[in-house]
């Protein structure tokens, strides 16, 4: 489904459109800080809004996250519905030097890459700033899609909505911040 070609895009910082389990994402490497700033220099986002991180395992967010509570686990795991928890502080990312917004999606090519990777990656919508997120490829920008280096086109195993996203802090307090 997906080869080792999207990875050695990522790995040379390159920036791809691809499914999530939401919808369209455009990312890269998360510990990429120029790759970081040309999606935002390309959809035209403020570069203090930090990028939600894609994550493959719990193993992985335990390696970029100084505290991971227990409370978490279960949004992160379990939920029903994609889901991304912001924690309060980073580890071991530079590109990410305070709070962090993680999910590990159920989404088949989203695992692959990360798992091939070796590294989490970025996901925002694969929209300008102010558009609507797309469901579907054929409702990306055209535009977008020429300044990207690749991107997936598998309409399949999507929920098309942007995901919840919660925060927990330091004492397991949670808020929601998008439902």
């Amino acid at each position: 489904m997906v080869t080792n070609k999207y990875s050695k895009i990522l790995s040379s910082g390159g920036i791809i459109i691809y499914p999530t389990d939401t919808v369209y994402g455009i990312g890269c490497d998360a510990t990429n800080i120029n790759s970081i700033s040309k999606i935002n220099k390309i959809k035209n986002r403020e570069s203090n809004k930090p990028l939600i991180c894609l994550m493959d395992s719990l193993e992985m967010v335990k390696k970029y996250v100084a505290y991971v509570p227990d409370i978490s686990l279960d949004y992160l795991l379990n939920s029903y519905e994609p889901t991304t928890v912001v924690f309060s502080k980073s580890k071991n990312l530079e590109s990410y030097p305070k709070n962090i917004a993680i999910r590990i999606p159920k989404n088949k090519i989203c695992l692959q890459l990360i798992k091939n990777l070796k590294k989490p990656i970025t996901s925002t919508s694969a929209n300008f700033t102010g558009e609507k997120a797309p469901k579907y490829f054929k409702q990306i920008n055209k535009d977008l899609l020429g300044l990207v280096s690749c991107s997936i086109n598998f309409d399949n195993d999507q929920q098309n909505k942007s995901s919840r996203i919660i925060s927990i802090d330091d004492k397991s307090n949670v808020k929601i911040i998008r439902d």
